[in-house]
């Protein structure tokens, strides 16, 4: 479906992705550039702009046109010293990239993150791939049976399930630790619906991760621990991917209630470099509500 007018947008693959071209995000935009943008983004669950070289504020000027941006706390990365929304994820020799699963961000939280921004400032020679998942298309690939038996169940999201985790041990130590337990002080067990509708698109998607998703409600423990296992390997399927391969000015842009995404760890000793901003609510839709009454 191409009704665009101020963009240029190309699937990357049937289910997940899709690139934007036409614009150059250092520059404000037309208003309708960024409605359709965001158009774009509820249709493909994330969008792919290259050779935007974009300084941390320019990053943060253009994030902010979709709605308010969390400021960066420094636990688990940097900060930049020139927007305080955007966190500096450096993995190097010596911070080795540990962050092995598929994730969304802001699962944990009672109010779940709307949207991130990714941008390559430092990519490594080879790897350092991001794997993206739709979970309106993992959703849509189960069986009837098996969406009939999951479509009212309830949840819990834990950030402890993952940061209280042997891997995320160094987080807990030095100029990090003061950050992470701030996080998990402000940030119990929540639930949230399973497989909610997307309250934009209407569409329903499987609101689960390997990382942030724990009991299943309505089941014993061990229907849980299995009904988890193998979620975790059916989002994992190919089916519902799109691999982008970051090349330096290279941004993307995802919808975290309909999408999961893992940082590929097959770079290291090499060093990789990203600038990474969180986007609170969805000012546009929002907008458009108020709009409607």
């Amino acid at each position: 479906m191409q009704d665009y007018t101020h963009i240029t947008v190309e699937r990357a693959s049937r289910n997940c992705g899709a690139f934007i071209s036409g614009v150059d995000l250092k520059q404000p935009l037309d208003a309708g550039a960024y409605r359709e943008i965001h158009t774009a983004l509820m249709r493909h669950q994330v969008v792919f702009f290259r050779d935007q070289d974009v300084a941390p504020l320019e990053q943060a000027a253009f994030a902010r046109n979709f709605g308010p941006l969390r400021k960066a706390r420094r636990s688990a990365f940097q900060i930049s010293g020139d927007a305080p929304e955007v966190s500096v994820i450096v993995n190097d020799r010596e911070h080795p990239p540990y962050i092995d699963h598929y994730h969304a961000d802001g699962m944990f939280r009672k109010k779940p993150e709307f949207a991130s921004l990714l941008k390559a400032e430092q990519p490594p020679e080879m790897g350092g791939d991001t794997i993206f998942v739709s979970l309106t298309a993992a959703w849509n690939g189960l069986s009837d049976t098996l969406k009939a038996a999951l479509e009212d169940k309830i949840a819990v999201y834990d950030f402890m399930r993952l940061h209280g985790s042997p891997e995320k041990a160094r987080n807990w130590e030095g100029e990090a630790r003061a950050g992470t337990m701030k996080t998990r002080d402000e940030n119990p067990p929540v639930r949230h619906p399973l497989v909610p509708k997307h309250p934009v698109t209407g569409e329903r998607c499987l609101y689960f991760s390997e990382s942030f998703t724990g009991a299943i409600l309505g089941t014993n423990k061990y229907e849980s621990e299995s009904l988890h296992a193998m979620l975790t390997r059916h989002c994992a399927k190919p089916e519902f991917q799109y691999r982008l391969q970051w090349r330096k000015g290279t941004v993307a842009f995802w919808d975290n209630i309909a999408s999961l995404h893992y940082a590929v760890a097959d770079y290291w000793p090499d060093t990789r470099i990203m600038h990474r901003l969180t986007v609170l609510e969805d000012a546009i839709s929002a907008a458009d509500s108020v709009a409607a009454e």
